[in-house]
């Protein structure tokens, strides 16, 4: 009873704290900023779209994830079928390559976006995941590392979202999903350790189960070895 009434009061404090330091309130807003920034410089100095007609869609993305987004798009609008679609391999089941490639809720900008036009739309694709990559980091940092001062906790949420894996793998969008994904997981296990409570795991380990299953075994492993130091 303690430990809850004192859990409690921690949060009321934070609470309370975040509504009344702006310092805090702007430390949310910089990461996903910052990330977009970076990129549109990027972007900008590679005369790649918006700036220009190149993309960085390649290897999976060109060949695999841009063509499945194009049968998507004709999902959504009525002109295929998710059981039995005739656009690949003289007809195939489509569940099977969406749940191993564009399983995103991202995905369904696609909607709103020309077909001659996909194949640049995913320069902001790619940025937007990694934008949410910074948000979900920076959730985690505030969460778990209370103490960590705002402008660390936002620096290191736009470090997470430029890592090694993101700039080696960003061509198979959903494992970003996945990366996106990972810092509430790890919130969710700090919620069971602490609270007892395993609704947030469930979720999140579901949620990575449908984002992208066979990256699931990874996330999988992570946690039994994760709790077997806490253990």
């Amino acid at each position: 009873g303690y430990i809850f009434a004192q859990y409690k009061k921690d949060k009321d404090i934070m609470k309370k704290s975040f509504f009344k330091n702006p310092l805090t309130i702007i430390s949310f807003m910089i990461p996903p900023l910052a990330v977009a920034v970076i990129l549109l410089v990027v972007y900008g100095m590679g005369g790649m779209y918006p700036f220009g007609d190149k993309t960085l869609a390649w290897c999976d993305m060109h060949q695999q994830v841009v063509p499945l987004l194009l049968n998507f798009k004709d999902i959504l609008e009525g002109e295929g079928n998710f059981f039995l679609n005739m656009q690949n391999a003289s007809g195939m089941n489509f569940y099977g390559v969406f749940l191993f490639f564009i399983s995103s809720p991202f995905s369904f900008l696609v909607m709103f976006i020309e077909k001659a036009d996909i194949m640049n739309f995913m320069n902001i694709l790619t940025m937007l995941k990694m934008m949410t990559c910074a948000v979900t980091a920076n959730i985690y940092f505030r969460h778990c590392h209370k103490r960590l001062h705002p402008f660390y906790a936002a620096l290191f949420s736009v470090i997470y979202a430029f890592s090694g894996y993101a700039m080696l793998f960003y061509q198979n969008t959903v494992w970003l999903d996945v990366m996106y994904f990972f810092p509430l997981l790890l919130i969710s296990f700090e919620s069971l350790i602490r609270n007892k409570k395993t609704v947030g795991l469930i979720f999140c380990l579901s949620g990575m189960l449908v984002l992208n299953y066979y990256l699931s075994y990874m996330v999988v492993i992570f946690t039994v070895i994760f709790f077997s130091f806490c253990l």
